[in-house]
């Protein structure tokens, strides 16, 4: 909202002297094109917010399914080359752990900038807010005074008494919880399991560390150190055959 205008006065804050009808209507002509246009641009940053945000998502899904594809080629490889040559084997589990890790890095630095746009949406949901209750006493103080504006300019005046807060905290939660309940009513443990609202632009840094772990466990059963035995340990056993009667 324009600091120029007091939302208390169709007049400038500093402006203290009695105005005659004409400049009242200057005055409040200019608080009206300035409220407006200041909507105006907080509506197009909002806009702009909006998408920005779900290009972050939507090119984090690309990104972790490409990392996720390539992660299945290494360990499709590994099990493939089955330690018949041992350098193959070392640089492939190298591979699978840095891969790993770039995954974690990627999906983080996509988490960071969704939360980005979506507190600079926050903000703009705000700024509409106040600005759409400063029409509202524009309004009121048009109407008061007598002042009358040209039509097409009040017609711009925004006049609602709701403005839904998309990326407000918890703002939906008792609904979601009453309607997940009443679709199945029974299902006690899958619906608490769903509101404890797991985020699905976390799970992706989730998987790549997990991965990583692999990856770094496989990798240090591909080497050997004297005086240290970094096999695999006695209880991994893996599928054993059947054996024939």
């Amino acid at each position: 909202m324009s600091d120029e205008v007091d939302v208390r006065t169709l007049l400038p804050k500093r402006s203290k002297k009695k105005l005659s009808g004409v400049e009242e209507q200057k005055a409040a002509e200019n608080a009206v094109t300035a409220a407006v246009g200041d909507l105006a641009a907080w509506k197009a940053i909002y806009k702009l917010c909006i998408e920005l945000r779900n290009f972050e998502i939507s090119q984090l899904v690309q990104r972790n399914n490409f990392f996720m594809v390539f992660q299945g080629v290494l360990l499709a490889g590994i099990c493939q080359s089955a330690g018949q040559i041992p350098i193959v084997s070392f640089m492939i589990c190298l591979a699978g752990l840095g891969i790993s890790l770039l995954q974690a890095c990627m999906a983080a630095g996509a988490k960071y900038w969704q939360v980005h746009w979506e507190i600079n949406t926050q903000r703009s949901e705000q700024a509409m807010t106040k600005i759409t209750q400063y029409h509202r006493i524009l309004r009121w103080q048009l109407n008061r005074r007598s002042v009358r504006l040209d039509k097409e300019l009040e017609a711009k005046l925004e006049n609602r008494a709701l403005l839904v807060h998309l990326f407000e905290e918890d703002s939906n939660n008792d609904r979601v919880r009453k309607s997940v309940k009443e679709s199945r009513p029974y299902a006690y443990f899958t619906n608490e399991f769903i509101m404890r609202k797991f985020s699905s632009s976390r799970i992706p840094i989730y998987a790549g560390f997990f991965l990583a772990m692999i990856w770094f466990v496989l990798l240090v059963c591909t080497v050997r150190f004297e005086g240290l035995n970094t096999g695999v340990f006695d209880f991994v056993v893996g599928f054993q055959s059947r054996k024939a009667a």
